[in-house]
């Protein structure tokens, strides 16, 4: 057993030896290279799940199943925007608040830049206001809580989300990504009850409203790279 020991250690250090000679005895040494090069991609980005963005099948909003998102070309789009609906609600002599029958809400922004200069998103309305052109005098419609989200290994600082309240024809920030923040695909999520989403909220005035009609407001999203 000794000898067979001894003989297996011999061996051992005789290959050793020989692998580190070999090493050694080495005549050229050259290197190579491998060569990438990045160009601007301007395609839609088409909507995720604003639960879950990284599910690749995202679910379809019964509140607005017909918003394909906006189609928007990149490098820094406006993706999507949910399409609000308060539904049919009683109308009241006193000053009522509405919440969204939306459950999960949200705006879509990418990115795709790579420059990481930050950017700024903002909206705007002219207020509610029927086909008829009856007006929602001193409505105001609120953005509150969102949620900023992203694809899993985005390694981007995250932007900050604002709460917005949209009374007059003023432009208010949404969502801002400093420089260093905000590079690849963003969400602001606006998720609360099914059918009572007290995070979009409509203040509506007493004695405003008009019994039977339907009012409808145009929210202007712009989405401008950070100065």
């Amino acid at each position: 057993m000794k000898k067979i020991a001894l003989l297996g250690l011999l061996l051992s250090n005789s290959l050793a030896y020989g692998i580190t000679g070999l090493a050694a005895e080495a005549d050229d040494i050259t290197s190579s290279s491998a060569v990438v090069e990045f160009a601007v991609d301007e395609t839609p980005n088409p909507p995720v799940d604003p639960t879950d963005p990284d599910n690749p099948n995202p679910p379809v909003d019964p509140v607005d199943p017909t918003n394909p998102g906006t189609g928007n070309n990149g490098p820094l789009s406006i993706d999507l925007v949910s399409n609000i609906d308060f539904g049919k609600v009683l109308l009241s002599g006193t000053t009522k608040v509405y919440n969204a029958r939306n459950e999960h809400p949200y705006v879509q922004v990418t990115d795709k830049r790579g420059t990481s200069e930050g950017w700024i998103l903002t909206a705007q309305t002219n207020g509610f206001e029927t086909e008829s052109g009856a007006t929602l005098a001193g409505a105001e419609l609120s953005f509150l809580n969102g949620l900023a989200k992203s694809q899993s290994g985005n390694p981007s600082l995250t932007p900050t989300v604002a709460d917005v309240t949209l009374s007059n024809s003023q432009s208010h920030l949404v969502m801002n990504a400093d420089e260093g923040s905000g590079a690849g695909l963003w969400l602001s999520v606006y998720s609360g009850a099914k059918e009572n989403n007290e995070n979009i909220q409509l203040k509506v005035v007493g004695g405003t409203a008009k019994i039977a009609e339907k009012y409808t407001a145009t929210i202007n999203w712009e989405l401008t790279a950070a100065p």
